[in-house]
């Protein structure tokens, strides 16, 4: 469960919840030149480090002795939302954390010596100290159980300025209209092994301020126990996030978390985009696959954006294959762990983003999507925000023509139409009500409206124009029964005597059925008008 609590002019208010160690970050960066900096403009990539401050949240000291592989490292990482999709920027190599101050910014610390960080106290790192050029990697890392190497660390690689620091195209900063994260994930083993990894990240919105590349300030406040993700979902409230749980990943209790976010837009001319971003917090297993239902609407521009690794890291940076095949989008890792077991599977801390467009807008519920685990195999599922597959671009089903009386009721025979217009789904269903019982009828339907009052001496109106099908082959003629009701559902791959419906056509629907009034005599119901689409 996350913890809430009060931002008070005097610091973070923090109260205990578990006996057991539990890291918090309750910073990021800040609104001074050492918290954001600037390490690099070389006109094409700029490149950035930062500041934080973590928070011990739980009722029992944090071991911060690097010596002893026992002192938390720290991720930082840049984000961006841009035209209604999140994507990641870039990231920094990871501090290795060390001696750990007894700040009073949480609240009531409890001092200790620097090789732990005592009850309800803080410990800064300005951005010198997380500047990524002495940075330390990621891939020696478990992030599911924070344990580290048996050896020594491997350093970022490099020339400077750009060597282990927070990196990207210049092109990507100082967007006007754009929203920019900052975010600080903490990883500490015994945190990790308490399961209490979920709330080790925490993001702040930030500004390029008057455009300038090298001022950044942060904006409003601070976003405590949540990964970056939920900054999408806070600047867009029709994103969908799922939290995935790779249960007991690390063991009994310590599980990998993934989200997942979803967002429908609609980019006009009937079009719609659909947007996923994945965020890997601390799965070890990593994710190899994004692999969406099918859909019944064709699928267009499939997009993926993540982020390269660098300064020496062992990671590949291989783009995933995309495939649409059926209208079921698939991204997938182009090489499995057991070829290679440093190909580019969405590692920890990483987030990537999908997208396809498609004429179909959002379906009422949402759908099951896989991840596929890329150490383990196997997969996760999360509900995302899907097209709707019983929606079709220009479809409708429109009533029209009121029915006379007929002998068993004054307001005559009630007609109507369920299910989709959509010829792929087929799952229309003609229904009338309000029969006289025990009659004989089948349906009728033509191209074309028309009116034709008591036509042929029917007691009825007949509301369909030239071009009429009589549905009075066998199979189709109906009895209205006891109860006065009559129903078909249509396959509509086979019309009768051979027609065919198409996307686009228009096909108008009425029950011609026998009457008494008093003698011998026929009626209609009212008319329904169907426009198909697919």
């Amino acid at each position: 469960m996350l913890k809430k609590h009060l931002l008070l002019a005097a610091g973070l208010l923090l109260t205990p919840h578990l006996v057991a160690q539990d890291v918090a970050v309750s910073k990021v960066a800040g609104n001074t030149s050492d918290d954001y900096f600037m390490e690099a403009n070389t006109g094409s990539m700029v490149a950035y480090s930062m500041g934080s401050t973590s928070c011990n949240v739980g009722n029992v000291v944090i071991n911060w002795t690097p010596s002893n592989h026992q002192a938390p490292v720290i991720q930082t990482t840049m984000f961006r939302i841009k035209d209604s999709r999140i994507e990641q920027l870039g990231y920094g190599w990871l501090k290795d954390s060390f001696c750990a101050v007894s700040e009073n910014s949480c609240g009531n610390c409890i001092g200790t010596p620097c090789s732990n960080l005592g009850i309800g106290c803080a410990d800064t790192y300005g951005s010198g100290l997380n500047d990524g050029a002495q940075g330390v990697a990621k891939f020696q890392v478990n992030p599911t159980t924070g344990t580290w190497p048996a050896g020594g660390w491997i350093t970022a690689s490099g020339s400077l300025p750009l060597r282990g620091r927070i990196q990207f195209p210049t092109s990507d900063a100082a967007n006007p209209g754009a929203t920019y994260i900052g975010e600080v994930l903490y990883i500490s083993e015994h945190d990790q092994l308490a399961g209490n990894a979920r709330n080790n990240a925490s993001w702040h919105e930030f500004e390029f301020v008057g455009g300038s590349l090298s001022n950044l300030d942060n904006v409003g406040s601070i976003h405590m126990f949540d990964p970056a993700i939920f900054a999408w979902k806070n600047e867009h409230a029709d994103v969908n996030i799922t939290e995935v749980l790779n249960v007991d990943e690390g063991g009994t209790g310590v599980h990998g978390y993934v989200f997942v976010g979803s967002k429908a837009t609609d980019i006009g001319g009937g079009m719609w985009r659909y947007d996923y971003a994945v965020q890997n917090m601390n799965s070890d297993a990593g994710i190899s696959s994004l692999e969406l239902p099918a859909m019944n609407s064709t699928v267009s521009n499939m997009y993926y954006k993540d982020v390269d690794h660098h300064s020496g890291s062992i990671w590949d940076n291989t783009d995933w294959n995309m495939s649409s095949a059926g209208n079921m989008p698939v991204w997938t890792c182009p090489e499995t762990f057991a070829q290679n077991q440093n190909a580019s599977a969405l590692r920890w801390g990483f987030m990537t983003t999908f997208s396809f467009e498609t004429d179909a807008p959002p379906a009422a519920s949402m759908a099951a999507a896989n991840l596929g685990l890329f150490k383990t195999g196997g997969s996760l599922a999360a509900d995302v925000i899907v097209p709707d597959n019983n929606a079709c671009t220009g479809g409708s089903i429109t009533s029209y023509c009121s029915a006379n009386a007929n002998s068993a009721f004054a307001s005559g025979a009630n007609f109507t139409v369920t299910g989709t217009p959509n010829l792929l789904v087929n799952d229309l269903t003609l229904t009338v009500t309000a029969l006289p019982p025990n009659q004989i009828g089948y349906w009728l339907m033509a191209p074309n409206e028309g009116f034709f009052p008591l036509f042929s001496g029917s007691q009825g109106n007949l509301c369909l124009g030239a071009g009429g099908v009589r549905w009075n082959e066998s199979q189709y003629v109906q009895w209205s029964g006891p109860f006065g009701f009559a129903q078909m559902s249509p396959d509509l791959n086979v019309g009768p005597y051979g027609t065919v419906f198409a996307n686009g056509d228009v096909w108008n629907f009425q029950f011609w059925y026998r009457d008494q009034n008093p003698g011998s005599t026929s009626n209609t119901s009212q008319a329904v008008k169907v426009t198909f689409c697919q």
